[in-house]
């Protein structure tokens, strides 16, 4: 894909990159298709869909690459999962490696 493209470009930019200008009208029934199969989704805050991941996304489903992206943007961040059923108080304690 050019490297002279937005990293989030819209649907029309999209369209024309991934389609060509002659079939860019077929995007937005093709891509509602694609986003059940892992096409990532517009993220709200930029306004396009991240295209190294839409990259990656047509490279897997060719067969070039094996590697999983997410289909939509992560939440927000839970730095205490891991200490989920831990007590607050012990949750940042340091561990006792004297055994």
């Amino acid at each position: 894909m050019n490297d002279d493209l937005p990293l989030y470009p819209d649907e029309k930019q999209l369209a024309k990159i991934i389609l060509g200008p002659a079939r860019a009208s077929a995007w937005p029934g093709l891509a509602t298709v694609l986003e059940r199969h892992g096409l990532p989704m517009i993220d709200p805050m930029f306004g396009g869909r991240y295209l190294p991941a839409v990259r990656a996304f047509l490279d897997r489903r060719n067969g070039l690459e094996k590697r999983t992206i997410p289909a939509k943007p992560g939440g927000g961040e839970n730095w205490d999962a891991q200490n989920r059923n831990v007590p607050r108080s012990q949750a940042h304690a340091p561990k006792d490696r004297s055994r």
